[in-house]
């Protein structure tokens, strides 16, 4: 039997569609992560505003107990989301890490 008739048992491009799929989906989770972590921002901001708008009302006189509430209320939502913030820093730094190493396996991601 002549050597050339030998056939390979996959197809030479099953890992380019194989990880160009992951490629893919690896982008469109980044949009999805960057897209929340902005939406974030803004609030994080203004619930910040509102904590130092409140602890100066306390300062003027104004009813400690019920502005205590307010600002113990608003520190719990800012920590929520500060802490939301730092999982999708992880989040997309995993997806940064695994799209960097995508060109070890797959030929039309190298440089």
């Amino acid at each position: 039997m002549p050597l050339t008739a030998f056939k390979y048992p996959f197809r030479e491009d099953v890992d380019e569609r194989r990880f160009g799929r992951l490629a893919r989906l690896l982008e469109l989770i980044q949009v999805e992560i960057e897209r929340e972590s902005a939406a974030l921002r803004p609030s994080v901001e203004r619930m910040t505003d509102c904590a130092a708008f409140a602890l100066e009302a306390m300062e003027n006189g104004e009813s400690p107990e019920r502005i205590s509430e307010r600002i113990d209320s608003l520190a719990r939502n800012l920590a929520l989301s500060r802490g939301r913030q730092a999982l999708l820093e992880q989040q997309l730094s995993f997806v940064d890490r695994t799209r960097a190493g995508l060109p070890a396996i797959l030929p039309s991601h190298r440089a």
